[in-house]
């Protein structure tokens, strides 16, 4: 939803400053299935049956699914995506989504967004979040470096 709401404070010429993105484990593509989905189609933890059922409640119809809103790593123009803001996203090594979101952080360095992509090697998804594993090293230092990239773009 943060892609959406960047896309959307352009496109309405909304007065903010946008100065930083960051995202976690993002769905960039409801359309179609990156390669990972495969690798990781019995997760652990997120599965492409609850992809498919997540996409489906949230977008039932399949041309809601083909925008730039909905799926910004096929629909979203060059020229839109060099209007982010510096960007970094941090992925989860185990999966499904970590191929989409890679290529999305790939495209947007394409387009001269200044993108950092981090991928936690052996994560799961949501691992910042669940609380049996938000305590780890590698989420807790996922979440000082996310805050240090916000303080310094906030200027605090």
């Amino acid at each position: 939803m943060a892609i959406a709401m960047i896309q959307l404070a352009h496109t309405r010429d909304l007065p903010i400053k946008l100065c930083q993105l960051i995202l976690f484990y993002p769905v960039t593509d409801t359309a179609e299935k990156s390669a990972t989905y495969t690798i990781y189609k019995d997760g652990p933890y997120l599965t492409e049956r609850t992809m498919d059922w997540m996409i489906g409640a949230f977008l039932p119809n399949d041309k809601d699914r083909r925008n730039a809103l909905t799926s910004p790593l096929k629909y979203a123009s060059d020229e839109e995506l060099s209007r982010f803001p510096p960007t970094t996203i941090f992925l989860s090594g185990a999966d499904p989504l970590i191929g989409e979101g890679r290529a999305f952080g790939l495209r947007l360095q394409k387009a001269g967004v200044e993108t950092a992509i981090l991928t936690a090697d052996g994560q799961i998804h949501d691992y910042v979040m669940l609380e049996p594993i938000r305590g780890t090293a590698t989420a807790k230092a996922v979440v000082k470096l996310a805050s240090l990239h916000l303080k310094r773009a906030l200027d605090v």
